[in-house]
């Protein structure tokens, strides 16, 4: 899936003309909630937004494989920020630059007396369809409550 939302752009353009800034700042706040629910749930499925499984880790250095799920956790430090004019879900700090090396596959050092390590790409933000979903009910539902 595509990760922008331009067939949804005219109708949400509408919607957007028609609503006051504190009803855009509770829909906003509605959809990030929503998204970060389900977002978690995800990560914690050890899933990427396609529903394929994240590449399992490599065997450590005495050979064992590591126990227990990545990222266990990881949904707990998902955040959201909201207003009328946005809405934001994501990572902030540390665990940011952590995650941004897993989400692309980068390649660092983790700490100055190790070579550098290539890590596996373990997409853990993204759009899917069901998030596509999710927001296209949240937003009708809100207009019908209102």
């Amino acid at each position: 899936m595509s990760d922008n939302f331009d067939e949804l752009a005219p109708w949400l353009e509408r919607i957007n003309q028609q609503l006051d800034a504190n009803q855009k700042r509770k829909l906003n706040r509605r959809i990030s909630t929503k998204m970060r629910t389900a977002w978690k749930r995800r990560i914690k499925a050890q899933k990427d937004p396609d529903g394929r499984k994240f590449t399992p880790r490599k065997r450590d250095q005495a050979g064992s494989i590591r126990r227990g799920a990545m990222f266990k956790r990881l949904p707990k430090m998902l955040k959201t920020a909201y207003s009328s004019r946005h809405a934001e879900i994501g990572f902030s700090g540390r665990t940011a630059e952590v995650m941004k090396v897993h989400q692309f596959g980068q390649t660092i050092k983790p700490n100055e007396n190790s070579k550098p390590t290539r890590y596996a790409v373990r997409e853990t933000i993204g759009w899917s369809d069901d998030d596509k979903k999710l927001i296209i009910n949240e937003i009708k539902d809100f207009l019908l409550e209102d």
